[in-house]
């Protein structure tokens, strides 16, 4: 088995949480819901949200599960359309 290189990890770093982020977006519009919203659903902030929506923080995989939860989604269609 071969390991990540440096470069391949920092680019995974930098890519999914912007990838996750906009699946986010599709689902909270799908499900006509305003970043306030969601946010209140979740507990978090809605500036906590934006930001995980744009990539800028990673979120954590039970506050992951919270979204998917509150978007009445599995975490396998959060992540379905991710190609790494």
């Amino acid at each position: 088995m071969r390991s990540l290189s440096e470069i391949e990890i920092s680019r995974l770093s930098n890519e999914i949480p912007k990838l996750v982020g906009e699946q986010i977006v599709i689902f909270r519009k799908l499900k006509n819901l305003t970043q306030t919203e969601l946010a209140e659903m979740v507990g978090k902030d809605r500036q906590y949200l934006y930001k995980i929506e744009k990539g800028r923080v990673t979120p954590n995989v039970t506050t992951l599960t919270i979204l998917a939860k509150a978007l009445n989604i599995s975490l396998s269609e959060l992540f379905g359309n991710i190609k790494i």
